[in-house]
């Protein structure tokens, strides 16, 4: 999809700050003819949970927290997410598109650890994918529900939150042009 949205890398490649509040506010909001891709962003932080969902459809998107709704850019996701995650560093770090290789397990005082939660889903059509991460002053983790019904936590590299936002969402974009061609076919 060479014309798809960078979704706010470009910036982060170009060194340009990132914004901290979403930009571009304005009256207008995406089409609702147009088919979208939804989000829904839920973090704790300071004793404080943030429900915030994003309708990305065509070159403006809106996010919707309590009410209130920010129209903003799509080429601009990546920045408008970061500035709604909780300040953990691991959490806004710039996608650096590897895996983690530590093998290491939570320790003991894990839970008392924890300082930030963070899900966020990606919905398109029926298809919804939730990804969920815990952080610590150090270090980031990603919780992953077996089949069994337990978890899986392993340890996500800085960044994981902006790789994972970027190919979920390239993914649900490439099944609307899949569906978009079909029914054109």
């Amino acid at each position: 999809m060479a014309d798809a949205p960078d979704l706010g890398y470009d910036d982060v490649k170009r060194g340009a700050a990132p914004a901290e509040t979403p930009p571009g506010a304005s009256d207008v909001t995406a089409d609702p003819g147009l088919p979208a891709v939804a989000l829904r962003l839920v973090t704790t932080y300071d004793d404080r949970t943030r429900r915030v969902d994003i309708a990305l459809a065509g070159e403006e998107s809106v996010a919707i927290e309590d009410g209130e709704a920010t129209p903003f850019p799509t080429a601009r996701l990546w920045p408008v997410v970061r500035a709604l995650l909780p300040p953990v560093g691991s959490l806004t770090a710039d996608p650096e598109g590897r895996p983690a290789t530590d093998p290491r397990r939570p320790g003991p005082t894990f839970a008392a650890d924890c300082r930030a939660f963070v899900a966020l889903a990606t919905v398109v059509d029926e298809a919804v994918s939730v990804r969920t991460w815990l952080a610590t002053d150090d270090d980031l983790w990603s919780v992953a529900p077996q089949p069994d019904g337990s978890n899986d936590i392993s340890l996500a590299p800085d960044g994981a939150v902006a790789d994972l936002l970027v190919w979920d969402v390239t993914a649900a974009l490439e099944s609307l042009v899949r569906r978009h061609e079909q029914r054109a076919s």
